[in-house]
């Protein structure tokens, strides 16, 4: 059987196992859950991605990452962030003194 148009062509590492559902993962943005796909991704679109899904927050804010010994790490636009579930970030307006 040949692909025509409507024939969607699965390759090995597409990430979705035939189930029409592509890999995502959900991270938490101010305390709320943001889905994004399951890959490396920048500072940057993960703050797109807050604002696209009603996140308070907007793409100029500083985001850091919260780590389990309750610290945190600057995320830069350009930083590149290896997503996994549970991960906790907050974003912030950039003149926020607290």
């Amino acid at each position: 059987m040949e692909p025509n148009d409507d024939t969607p062509i699965l390759r090995r590492g597409d990430g979705d196992k035939g189930n029409g559902k592509p890999k995502t993962v959900e991270v938490e943005v101010n305390n709320k859950t943001v889905e994004l796909p399951k890959a490396d991704v920048s500072g940057l679109e993960i703050k797109e991605a807050a604002v696209a899904q009603a996140v308070n927050i907007q793409v100029s804010f500083v985001l850091q990452q919260e780590l389990p010994n309750g610290s945190s790490k600057i995320i830069g636009d350009g930083d590149i962030v290896h997503l996994r579930e549970h991960l906790r970030f907050t974003a912030i307006a950039p003149d926020d003194n607290s």
